[in-house]
């Protein structure tokens, strides 16, 4: 990987540390009992890649994130390491997580018509071998084959841990089920991901991992962060235009948009209490959809999704307060990618209006 320094921001990477050792000391310290059981698991509907389905989202608790953990500070977004142990966690604990998740939804993924999606993130990396070992993961693609209803499985990581060696050996595992490998890229913009996200990542480091992936027959699911801090609403539909756009000439196989939503003990959480940051309006990231898809016909090749975490509240991406406008927005993202039909977000505005885009078209290169 570069050797390049990262952007010089080194004074909110020191801002970023001090909310990690906040964050650390505020962390649950959980009884093994616990260490069984994910954070989180779900079963709701979603895109495949052809279809509609559903998703099996399964959270694990690992000890957290390289970057967040190490002397990197991690990004200035995000507040999950409050949900990590930390120290490491025993291998057995993460397989028992996996069981308990698989035990408790299996009866209901069986009985239902939809094929799915299994989504196993770990809030770091699932080829980082002190997150998640290689037995461990090994486990895990043993339970995956057993249910025949999976038909895809998508896992996260940074590029620092995707090797020929990993992406092999989940191949032959999974061998009939499609395959997707999520990276946070933030941005195609090297200094607004730097500088701004702190993520420690160069989009030449990138094009080597999605290359890598590419070879083997694996797909590629891109992050890309919607409203970045330090952007207005205007910068941030002109920087994830410009992000789909580069990402489509690279055949990527899915665009996940995610709107910054505000996190504890993070940075963005504490220029948010100073006013200095919103998070993102329905109506910028619509925009940004609609041009990019007028600009050219990606949806025939790129699958573009997005499931707003806080959507229609004062820490996620919301237009007024007003209960139904912003029910209103969901209800047309959730379609969209549903369907991956561009009309549901260009009908949006006709099939509902309120007053609150007159305040957003006069703000949003201010805001």
């Amino acid at each position: 990987m570069s050797t390049k320094k990262f952007s010089d921001n080194s004074l909110i990477v020191e801002k970023i540390k001090i909310f990690r050792s906040k964050a650390i000391k505020k962390k649950y310290n959980y009884e093994e009992k616990q260490l069984d059981k994910p954070i989180s698991f779900w079963i709701k509907e979603d895109r495949l890649l052809k279809e509609k389905g559903k998703e099996f989202t399964i959270i694990l608790r690992t000890r957290g994130c390289s970057w967040a953990i190490g002397p990197g500070g991690g990004c200035s977004m995000c507040g999950y390491i409050q949900d990590s142990t930390v120290e490491k966690i025993d291998q057995a604990h993460i397989k028992n997580q996996i069981d308990y998740a698989f035990q408790e939804k299996i009866e209901e993924i069986i009985k239902d018509k939809d094929d799915y999606v299994l989504k196993i993130f770990n809030s770091g990396s699932f080829f980082d071998n002190d997150e998640i070992s290689e037995s461990t993961r090994d486990y895990m693609y043993k339970q995956i084959v057993k249910t025949p209803k999976i038909r895809e499985v998508v896992i996260e990581s940074r590029v620092d841990y995707i090797t020929r060696e990993k992406l092999t050996k989940m191949k032959r595992a999974l061998e009939n089920i499609y395959i997707e490998v999520a990276i946070g890229l933030e941005t195609v913009n090297d200094h607004i991901r730097n500088a701004y996200i702190n993520k420690g990542l160069f989009f030449k480091d990138f094009l080597e991992a999605i290359h890598l992936c590419k070879k083997h027959g694996i797909g590629v699911r891109i992050y890309l962060l919607f409203k970045p801090p330090f952007l207005n609403e205007q910068s941030a539909i002109d920087d994830c235009l410009s992000s789909i756009l580069k990402l489509e000439e690279l055949k990527v196989n899915t665009i996940s948009i995610n709107p910054l939503n505000i996190q504890k003990n993070t940075l963005t959480e504490y220029l948010f209490y100073q006013n200095r940051y919103r998070p993102p309006w329905f109506y910028s990231l619509f925009k940004c959809i609609v041009k990019a898809c007028h600009e050219r016909d990606i949806l025939k090749e790129v699958r573009i999704i997005s499931s707003p975490s806080g959507a229609g509240t004062k820490r996620g991406i919301h237009n007024c307060l007003k209960r139904e406008c912003n029910s209103h927005m969901i209800k047309s993202l959730k379609n969209f990618v549903l369907t991956q039909d561009i009309n549901h977000l260009i009908r949006s505005d006709k099939d509902y209006s309120c007053d609150c885009l007159v305040k957003y078209q006069l703000q949003k290169r201010y805001i």
